[in-house]
């Protein structure tokens, strides 16, 4: 009864506390991730700071504060009043721009100028330059651990909700510990401590994201066995199932908030896939039981 309530307590809790740590707070018409704030169909009043970029569609915008990055509205107006201003460059189309005088510290493009496209797609480039990264990792990991890399593929497409659980109980285990850790920097004994969590976070991060690249590329390819892939022309071998994930994954990702929303349930799968295999290696974290022979 008792092993019954555990992984349901635990999922519920880890949920609750990721929720508090990520959710922002009195923003209640605009949706932010990270330091950015995307506004869709809707009317938004920028009446705090923004550390980073905003981005409207389809809607109108007031500025009464002050936006570090860029400003980009497509379809709506833009007003400033207060102490509205943009730090960075205002970028729009098909809107009406209202008291920007000495507002704009960058430049004001309309998005249909060479100018306005090209920064509009800075981010965007930002964005594929890191998926390049990843491609390149997922490359070299899978040419060397090919194998490990399928079997955690497997675990993904066969237990997705184990994966999904455990990455969540994860990555929740990683923010309370770190946050633990840092009380200890003081003592010096916490530095250490916290930079061999980044390194196991960050590999089991990479690992798994390549397991789940991997895992993609096999249900879009409709492979389901190593036999069913060899016997391909075209599309077959692990490489090609990873290279067909981070392209996938990669699209997805430079759609404005469902790409974050995306890339960061994958990631969750990801820790999870990494620690339930062991990191493709399916041995057991702690020794077995064995019982002594007579």
């Amino acid at each position: 009864m008792f092993r019954k309530i555990v992984v349901p307590l635990t999922t519920l809790a880890a949920v609750a506390v990721l929720c508090m740590i990520v959710s922002p707070t009195g923003a209640s018409e605009r949706r932010r991730f990270t330091n950015d704030v995307y506004v869709i169909g809707q009317k938004a009043s920028i009446n705090e700071p923004v550390a980073g970029s905003v981005q409207i569609y389809r809607g109108d915008v007031v500025v009464a504060n002050a936006i570090a990055g860029d400003l980009l509205v497509l379809g709506g107006s833009v007003t400033f009043t207060g102490a509205g201003r943009v730090d960075g460059n205002l970028i729009y189309a098909a809107s009406r721009v209202s008291n920007a005088e000495n507002r704009i510290r960058g430049h004001i493009y309309p998005l249909a100028s060479l100018e306005g496209a090209a920064v509009s797609m800075t981010k965007n480039a930002i964005v594929a330059s890191l998926l390049l990264v990843w491609l390149i990792a997922a490359i070299v990991v899978t040419l060397m651990s090919g194998r490990e890399i399928r079997l955690s593929s497997a675990e993904v497409r066969s237990s997705a909700l184990h994966c999904f659980v455990l990455g969540l109980v994860a990555l929740t285990s990683f923010v309370l510990t770190a946050i633990a850790f840092s009380y200890l920097v003081p003592y010096v004994v916490g530095i250490p401590l916290l930079a061999a969590l980044a390194v196991f976070a960050i590999l089991t991060k990479v690992y798994g994201m390549i397991a789940v690249f991997h895992a993609v590329g096999t249900l879009v390819a409709g492979s389901r066995t190593r036999q069913q892939l060899a016997s391909r022309k075209w599309l077959r071998g692990d490489l090609a199932m990873v290279v067909i994930g981070v392209l996938l994954l990669g699209a997805i990702r430079m759609i404005p908030v469902a790409g974050t929303i995306v890339w960061g349930l994958a990631s969750v799968f990801a820790v999870g896939t990494a620690l339930a295999t062991k990191f493709g290696r399916r041995e057991p974290w702690f020794l077995e039981f064995r019982a002594a022979n007579a």
